[in-house]
């Protein structure tokens, strides 16, 4: 009797360990056998079906196209879907417009040997990054009430009956307590894993005081969109790595924008092909079987950049890209990150061009 009592308190300690597991991304739909083309065209589907409204329909960049040795190439295809709800941008910025952060969902599809998976970035697991300011009771509250809205994203790819229904949370995991107490993964990471607990973390890298209202955001925000499309690379980012059309691939583009409801605050996303492809290629080993490995975590993108109205003026914010790679990618291991150290200086820079025509006073 002892010995089962026993077994059975280190059984319930580990099933509350796996519990209390997040993932940056969850897989859905493992091992599809089909028409690629036509799986995207029902997972689109199927989303818009359930009240969701999509922002982005991305094909993704692959690591074929950073590699230069064009001998090995995987040929595999992957497919970003970006949408948001109306509601959840209500209940999200019912705690503050700066929370418009979480707003872009994201499913992702793409293809291996052995089929097309469907996966996810796991709502509840960046939310609990991003509120991780508030305190425990509106904390815990808005963990409570994401998870609905995760589950009706899940529930409407399972109702597709594609391949194998799974919830198999992947790599990159957390703990309850990690998540919650803002703990960085990675060694170089400079301050907490967190949006606005940290103020270098998610950064205010500009303010106006001028024309402070719906409209001055508004003209602030289509200025910014006259300057991605005008944008061109510094040497420095020209020379980072080799890429299969270099003006092409360093181009940014802006990927979905959500609105707060009263205006006063405008998320939009960014990405451009040669950031995906390399980040792609430095995560996960490459096999026979699968040489673009990366493609699992093609729903970390687009990049957050808020526009709102903070007190007497207009403010602009975006991640530090280390602390994008420590919740996306930090399970490519220290030598992969020790590799490509210069990489999230060169993107922070290449941003700050992007939006405002000029390299960082």
């Amino acid at each position: 009797m002892k010995e089962l009592f026993s077994f059975l308190i280190i059984s319930g300690l580990l099933t509350f360990s796996f519990g209390a597991d997040h993932g940056m991304y969850m897989l859905t739909n493992k091992n599809i056998k089909g028409d690629y083309s036509k799986i995207c065209d029902q997972v689109k589907d199927v989303i818009k079906s359930k009240g969701f409204r999509i922002l982005a329909d991305r094909d993704i960049t692959t690591p074929d196209r950073v590699k230069k040795d064009q001998k090995n190439l995987c040929g595999y295809k992957g497919k970003l879907f970006v949408f948001t709800n109306d509601d959840y941008v209500k209940m999200l910025t019912g705690y503050g417009n700066k929370y418009i952060a979480a707003s872009m969902l994201r499913v992702g599809v793409h293809e291996t040997n052995e089929g097309v998976q469907i996966i996810i970035a796991d709502p509840e697991t960046i939310n609990r990054i991003i509120f991780n300011d508030l305190k425990d009771d509106q904390y815990n509250k808005i963990v409570k009430s994401t998870i609905p809205y995760k589950n009706k994203i899940i529930d409407a790819l399972h109702s597709l009956k594609l391949g194998t229904n799974v919830n198999e949370a992947r790599e990159p995991k957390r703990s309850t307590d990690d998540l919650r107490d803002a703990s960085k993964d990675m060694i170089m990471m400079v301050g907490d894993m967190t949006f606005f607990e940290d103020e270098d973390q998610f950064p205010e890298i500009y303010s106006q005081k001028n024309d402070v209202s719906v409209e001055g955001l508004e003209k602030l925000k289509q200025k910014l969109y006259a300057n991605i499309k005008s944008f061109t690379p510094n040497q420095e980012d020209k020379d980072y790595r080799w890429s299969k059309d270099l003006k092409e691939d360093l181009k940014w583009k802006v990927v979905g924008e959500v609105y707060s409801p009263d205006k006063k605050a405008i998320l939009f996303g960014l990405t451009r092909n040669q950031t995906e492809g390399v980040s792609f290629y430095i995560v996960g080993d490459e096999t026979k079987e699968n040489s673009c490995p990366g493609l699992d975590h093609l729903t970390a993108y687009p990049i957050e950049v808020l526009l709102m109205i903070k007190g007497d003026k207009i403010v602009v914010h975006t991640p530090r890209e280390m602390l994008r790679m420590d919740m996306y990618f930090w399970d490519a291991g220290m030598a992969a990150f020790t590799n490509h150290m210069s990489m999230p200086g060169i993107l922070d820079e290449s941003i700050y061009r992007a939006l405002f025509g000029k390299d960082k006073d």
